[in-house]
């Protein structure tokens, strides 16, 4: 069959497993990943592996698509309202997720020190659409609510900002940068200040030439042209796309707040296909036989990286004073993950393929574990807090 064909046939059998899982109160996205196995080369074949191949260009469009949101959702003016707390806890949080991790797979495990760094890095990212779900279908209101709607937010941004950093490390401990110490040093530097140079280049350059133009679907054009560009470019120079296009998103967002603002709601429109495609790719390549290979390391993991959110936030809103309800269950909230994590494991095979495998499988596997445990969590942290309901009654 044709690439055309098996991308209708993703979409399709996709959208049918999203539908099938609501109905069991999970997120959709589980039904994306779990249908995805189901068709790729582990169990059915249906989906082979050279086919996932032929597909892997979808998967730096929506990375791209999905960094561009998130670095729409810095906005200063917002981090502002929100007070120290909620950032005091997103930072503790990430911070606590990547320490646990990557000192457990190094020390506990034995996993290579620059692969414990790439996986702390990965491990701080939060999947807000699921929670949000969650606190929308319980109609939540409240301390915890609000502050958690706020972490969730920023948390995938730090989470980039966390795996350019790590990566940069990872490479030098790696020896994959060669050229000295002065190459050492600033290779890394190189790569996270020229994203972030090139991002709000083209954001300058994006917010000019879309407000020249009424039209939704002209707008539509110049934004995506716009998104793949600077990710193409990132990566001609040896930069970070996923960076860059926050980059470009976060600068926009600060620079022309009602512009960008009619631009992230013409983006959103059209990302549900792009997100599905992906999520069912990112299924279809966990490989079952790595899997169990690799079970100590995802279950440390998986249980390193509950910890440290859990610590890194209750310390966070501590030390940010806030409310004792959000200190004692606001952590419940950040086990989802899926999104950015998944997007991340995509770079590692360009960057680190030797350890790839390795950690696709991982993080593809616990992301799975997560997805369903997740949102349950999220409904005891909001019930535990008594805020079940309060958004009907207010």
């Amino acid at each position: 069959m044709s690439i055309v064909f098996y991308l209708g046939f993703i979409l399709l059998a996709g959208f049918g497993a999203g539908k099938f899982i609501n109905y069991l109160k999970l997120p959709a996205v589980t039904g994306y990943l779990l249908i995805g196995l189901l068709v790729g080369p582990s169990l059915l074949g249906l989906v082979s592996a050279e086919t996932m191949e032929l597909l892997a260009p979808i998967n730096s469009i929506a990375l791209s698509i999905i960094a561009f949101l998130i670095g729409g959702e810095f906005s200063f003016k917002q981090l502002k309202k929100c007070g120290k707390s909620a950032i005091l806890i997103a930072i503790f949080e990430v911070l606590g997720a990547f320490t646990f991790v990557t000192l457990t797979l190094h020390f506990l495990v034995g996993v290579e020190l620059y692969a414990a760094l790439i996986f702390g890095a990965i491990s701080s990212a939060t999947a807000p659409a699921a929670t949000i779900m969650v606190l929308r279908e319980y109609k939540a209101k409240g301390p915890l609510t609000d502050t958690l709607l706020t972490v969730v937010a920023i948390d995938d941004a730090l989470c980039l900002i966390a795996y350019g950093l790590a990566t940069a490390v990872a490479k030098v401990i790696s020896r994959k940068v060669t050229g000295g110490m002065a190459a050492m040093i600033a290779a890394p530097i190189w790569e996270l200040l020229g994203s972030l140079l090139l991002g709000t280049v083209f954001a300058i350059v994006l917010m000019t030439v879309s407000r020249r133009f009424r039209e939704h679907y002209d707008k539509l054009v110049v934004t995506l042209g716009m998104i793949f560009a600077v990710a193409g470019i990132a990566e001609f120079l040896h930069l970070s796309s996923l960076l860059a296009c926050m980059a470009m998103g976060c600068a926009a967002v600060n620079l022309m707040p009602k512009e960008t603002d009619r631009v992230f709601r013409i983006i959103k429109s059209i990302d549900t296909p792009i997100y599905v495609l992906f999520f069912v790719a990112a299924g279809a390549n966990l490989h079952l036989g790595v899997l169990a290979k690799v079970g100590l390391v995802g279950v440390a993991y998986i249980i390193s990286r509950v910890i440290g959110k859990m610590l890194g936030a209750s310390f966070g809103a501590k030390l940010g004073k806030a409310p004792l309800t959000v200190r004692k269950y606001l952590g419940l909230g950040l086990i989802p993950q899926a999104g950015v994590a998944i997007g991340v494991t995509l770079l590692v095979q360009q960057d680190f393929p030797e350890i790839a495998s390795l950690i696709t499988t991982v993080i593809l596997g616990s992301v799975v574990v997560y997805e369903i445990i997740g949102p349950f969590c999220s409904k005891l942290a909001i019930t535990k807090a008594g805020e079940v309901g309060k958004a009907s009654c207010a």
